[in-house]
């Protein structure tokens, strides 16, 4: 429910006859000018003409017509072959008449055609208003409005999967199913409320229930902000370990092709590389870094020191320890470093010790050599696992992606749950589950039921903040600002 000073911003909003290129700028063989409004049709009706001939199209919703596009005026001059898909209100993108040129993808001719537009009465298009109109008109919700974006800005196939699930409404639904369910008993609590006579205090024997399906659902739910995050920003990772370990053979490695230099020389490494990687779906930021020692080196140290700061600002550490020379005291300067960070311990080049194996029981320790890993390195919580690998020959890689895809998917329902929440959704879910806690101790304290309709409204609320249906305008120009023009 928007606000009345924003129904009526909306109002004139809409009474406009928006236009703008939807396509990426650039040379391209095809382009795509849009027009949406009230007078859509009728401008497109004065600047195209059918085929080679000077008749005036008739539009028909669906349907494309091959053309040309001509300049106003008497001195009329055609602009551009074209194709013209014209879409009826309510049946578009947008829920109102609409316009699709399909013209030819060269910059100077889609600007033009573009000018064509404005100069029938056309405005420009703010960023993201073609997907706001939508979501104004009823379209699609708050939750699908922001799925678009998720899906222009997928970098992986998984990422874009989740992001089409959450357009076609799935993540929505399951909004609204919670919502429907506490919307039914704050109903049965305010009619007692407002009726104590002919009413009464209602039973609320499936109380208890109701609540606790709905807070498994919000759970549930809640635990994919975490993985969409990931998703959407990328995972940083940072490759740390001593000199030589074989920090940048792992980075060739991930990659697929040298990225960085390899020689057996120690600190060849000077700067931190970055890189991006998909791993099962999982936009990773690789991050190589300089092998970590005691040195007088100046800029040997100025890496070192750049080293630290992206394990600082890494989500997860790959610590690269070298089964040939053994855990030693550089390997301590690393492990110090990151051991209270997430990160995976891995004992590179067992190529070249095929005795290597991690020992002890639970693998609290392994062999290396003349040195081992420390327990409180290995049972460290921060550690989430210890495999041994070869950077060279790719051994163990795949347990190694197996494991970055299970820490991102900390709950394997995450990957099938029809979308997982951004940041806003998210912080409005909690608020959610938060007031249903205050529900449930409300009536476990026999409280008054117009407390817990207090409660449960807020509840509610939350829930349609989600979907859009109650929300200021500030939240709509936030999440629309985040678009392209012509989106």
């Amino acid at each position: 429910m928007i606000d009345s000073v924003s129904l009526e911003i909306n109002r004139m909003i809409l009474a406009d006859t928006i236009a703008a290129i939807s396509t990426a700028a650039g040379t391209g063989a095809i382009a795509i000018v849009r027009l949406s409004g009230p007078s859509a049709w009728a401008i497109a009706k004065e600047i195209f003409v059918v085929g080679n001939t000077k008749n005036a199209p008739t539009l028909k919703s669906h349907h494309a017509l091959h053309g040309y596009l001509r300049s106003a005026g008497n001195g009329q001059t055609l602009v551009d072959e074209v194709v013209l898909v014209p879409y009826q209100s309510p049946n578009s993108f947008t829920g109102e008449d609409l316009v699709e040129i399909n013209c030819h993808g060269g910059q100077v001719v889609t600007n033009e055609v573009l000018c064509l537009c404005l100069s029938g009465g056309a405005r420009l298009a703010a960023a993201g208003e073609f997907t706001q109109r939508a979501f104004l008109n009823g379209r699609i919700d708050l939750t699908q409005a922001e799925a678009v974006l998720d899906v222009i800005q997928a970098k992986t196939g998984l990422q874009s999967r989740l992001a089409i699930s959450a357009l076609k409404g799935d993540l929505g639904h399951k909004i609204t199913d919670v919502r429907t369910r506490l919307v039914e008993l704050l109903s049965r609590i305010v009619a007692g409320i407002d009726f104590p006579e002919e009413v009464g205090d209602m039973p609320l024997t499936d109380l208890e229930e109701i609540l606790a399906g709905c807070m498994l659902d919000l759970q549930n739910l809640s635990k994919t902000a975490r993985s969409g995050r990931y998703l959407r920003d990328g995972i940083k990772v940072a490759i740390a370990g001593k000199p030589n370990a074989g920090k940048s053979s792992l980075l060739n490695q991930l990659l697929q092709f040298d990225r960085a230099i390899v020689t057996d020389i120690a600190g060849t490494t000077r700067d931190s590389l970055e890189e991006e990687l998909d791993v099962n779906g999982i936009p990773l930021i690789l991050i190589d870094t300089a092998g970590i020692r005691s040195t007088h080196d100046q800029v040997e140290v100025l890496g070192i020191e750049r080293t630290k700061q992206s394990i600082d600002k890494a989500d997860l550490v790959l610590l690269v320890t070298d089964v040939v020379s053994g855990w030693n005291e550089d390997d301590v300067l690393v492990g110090e470093l990151v051991k209270i960070r997430p990160h995976i311990i891995l004992a590179n080049k067992v190529d070249l010790s095929s005795q290597f194996e991690f020992n002890g029981k639970g693998h609290d320790t392994a062999s290396f050599g003349s040195a081992d890993i420390p327990p409180a390195y290995c049972t460290n919580e921060a550690c989430l696992a210890k495999i041994a690998i070869s950077a060279k020959t790719g051994a163990g890689i795949g347990t190694l992606t197996d494991t970055i895809e299970r820490w991102v998917f900390n709950d394997p329902a995450a990957k099938n749950c029809g979308g997982t929440l951004n940041q806003r959704q998210a912080e409005l879910c909690q608020r959610a589950l938060d007031s249903l806690i205050l529900v449930q101790e409300t009536a476990a304290n026999m409280m008054p039921q117009d407390c817990l309709a207090t409660d449960l409204k807020l509840a509610v609320d939350n829930l349609y903040e989600i979907s859009g249906e109650k929300v200021s305008e500030e939240i709509i120009s936030n999440v629309f600002a985040r678009f392209c023009i012509g989106k």
